[in-house]
């Protein structure tokens, strides 16, 4: 079994202790991918050959949602950098993570995957925000509002969110999620990484995090500072006691 690196408990783009202990595939997500973030494009060309990079941009950087998120310009110039230093384009994801399905969120969303498109990027993946207490919490205190009252998103919504993508799936080879009932079904982690990275599939779906998780086994925490990052998301599912 191929054992699997990822970055779920913090930003890989700024806390670096995953650098110097990756595994034949690792799965790097950040949300702060800019031109000035040298030491996350040095590692990334560095080591892009055991690299899927889910490059995350909501829309919402260095707004009350993202207050300390680079702005999706700001990541369009990330990418546009890590490309030009030579990082394959098969090997980036763009994650659109989490939506938002409301009107705004939807709107917000779809010119991010506009924007984005124009690298050639085949992969977009996707999730729905869901509403923990602590996140109901701070949208009240933050935004006066919730966009829901239940933990996850209304059906009404949910359907929102897939005309979304139908419109817009000639920008995108794949629009994937995991444990949502959203888009193309298939795990983070999947037979696709390893086809890109050119190496032979031996792990067996079993990576459950959470019901309907559909990863396949041998996934690690790169991590080691596992607390909410500086980023500041107020959807951020950990909690701060």
């Amino acid at each position: 079994m191929t054992k699997i690196g990822i970055t779920e408990a913090g930003d890989g783009g700024l806390d670096f202790s995953w650098i110097d202990k990756l595994y034949d595939i690792n799965i790097i997500i950040t949300k702060h991918l800019t031109s000035k973030n040298e030491k996350l494009l040095n590692a990334l060309v560095n080591n892009a050959d055991k690299i899927i990079l889910h490059c995350t941009c909501t829309g919402y950087g260095k707004t009350l949602i993202e207050p300390n998120v680079p702005t999706p310009n700001e990541v369009y110039g990330g990418v546009s950098k890590l490309i030009a230093l030579g990082f394959p384009v098969s090997h980036i994801v763009l994650r659109t993570d989490p939506i938002i399905p409301t009107n705004k969120g939807i709107e917000c969303v779809e010119k991010v995957w506009k924007q984005f498109s124009t690298f050639g990027i085949e992969r977009c993946r996707l999730s729905i925000i869901d509403m923990y207490p602590h996140v109901k919490k701070r949208f009240q205190e933050v935004c006066g509002k919730v966009p829901f009252e239940s933990f996850v998103a209304p059906q009404n919504m949910i359907l929102q969110v897939n005309q979304a993508i139908q419109q817009n799936v000639s920008l995108y080879k794949h629009f994937e999620s995991c444990a949502e009932n959203i888009g193309e079904r298939i795990g983070c982690i999947s037979k696709r990484d390893f086809d890109v990275l050119g190496l032979p599939f031996d792990n067996e779906t079993g990576g459950f995090q959470r019901k309907g998780c559909l990863c396949v086994t041998g996934k690690t925490e790169l991590l080691n500072n596992k607390k909410r990052c500086p980023s500041g998301c107020i959807y951020c599912y950990w909690y701060d006691k």
